[in-house]
């Protein structure tokens, strides 16, 4: 039998995993730096780039451990060669390079964000195209077109800030620990959405997001209710904290799921799938169902395990492209940015 395994190591997340030549998961190890970047209130590339260094042989033993392969049944690898920490990738990207050159089995550099947009289809892979596939994290916000895996358009994307970033940057506004945008998550699950009033972002063409009003906003809302906090204390905050984010990621998920409804309508497609590390948010996820079921169409939320950063799904992506023959040169370079341009006439 043959084995593809694949490595992410684009942020701050160590991970490989294994797929079979039926592009099921075998194994997907993750290791987390969040100890490492606590104190700092987040990711410090040079940190990111060591304990890469220091926890890629670790995690590489325990996936092919949890597989219950050796290395000489790899047949492919894979690897995200960007965007990303340059630094961070590269550890992810040199390791898989090498291991492919040494094994003599083809190498596949992937896309990061071609990987989340993949991921909806690791556990459902009957969702029919064209699917309008909504990706939303830390650094991106955008709607692409799919209509079929080798033929994705970019319908939209943020204007200034991502939806994760207006997460991370109310957190810190308030002292809320690395990582913010899970913590606001969970504080809002106890909080009143109705409470406080964020306006709603108002584009009179197109499909693109906008978040920096949002957060603009929501610091405005706190001077002006002369609102904040000396420390972060889980047990002891004042309730106004928890209405607050409830009201704040309210607005949020509103203008993602509003501008997503417009995609649907536009270009009327067979499905909707979700995906990045904000599709773990879950407002967002309950919400994207409940319009994806108003207007009858197929619709796919990854489980959690798939929405953060993971080898998993940079291993699926390159499945699809292992059945294809389509491998990388060894000689392609890793990339910290990315540009799409709109290829879908705007509506």
């Amino acid at each position: 039998m043959k084995f593809l395994l694949a490595i992410e190591t684009s942020c701050d997340d160590t991970s490989v995993a294994v797929l079979s030549e039926e592009g099921t998961v075998l194994s997907n190890v993750v290791s987390s730096q969040l100890k490492a970047h606590k104190p700092y209130g987040g990711v410090v590339p040079e940190i990111a780039s060591r304990e890469h260094l220091k926890n890629l042989p670790v995690v590489f033993e325990e996936a092919l451990s949890g597989a219950q392969i050796d290395v000489e049944d790899i047949k492919a690898v894979a690897s995200t060669r960007g965007p990303g920490l340059l630094g961070s990738v590269l550890v992810g990207f040199s390791f898989a390079k090498a291991l492919s050159y040494a094994l003599k089995v083809p190498y596949y550099g992937i896309n990061h964000i071609e990987a989340h947009l993949t991921s909806p289809w690791i556990e459902k892979r009957d969702i029919p195209f064209p699917s309008i596939i909504l990706v939303v994290s830390g650094g991106h916000s955008h709607l692409f077109y799919a209509e079929s895996f080798e033929k994705i358009s970019l319908i939209s994307a943020t204007r200034d800030d991502a939806a994760g970033e207006a997460f991370d940057k109310a957190g810190k506004k308030l002292k809320i620990p690395y990582p913010q945008g899970p913590l606001i998550d969970k504080l809002a699950r106890k909080g009143n959405a109705e409470s406080f009033k964020f306006p709603q972002p108002r584009m009179k063409k197109g499909t693109d997001f906008s978040f920096s009003g949002l957060k603009t906003a929501f610091i405005y809302t706190l001077e002006k209710n002369n609102l904040s906090l000396e420390k972060y204390d889980e047990e002891n905050l004042p309730e106004w904290v928890f209405d607050i984010f409830a009201s704040f990621e309210k607005s949020v998920v509103c203008h993602l799921v509003e501008r997503t409804e417009k995609a649907i309508d536009l270009y009327k497609p067979n499905s909707v799938a979700l995906a990045g590390g904000v599709a773990a948010n879950t407002l967002l996820r309950k919400r994207f169902s409940e319009i994806a079921e108003k207007r009858g169409v197929r619709y796919s939320i990854p489980s959690l395990k798939y929405c953060t950063d993971n080898a998993a799904m940079v291993g699926f992506n390159a499945y699809i492209k292992w059945k294809k023959g389509l491998n990388s040169e060894l000689s392609i370079d890793a990339f910290s940015t990315a540009e799409w341009r709109k290829t879908k006439e705007e509506r």
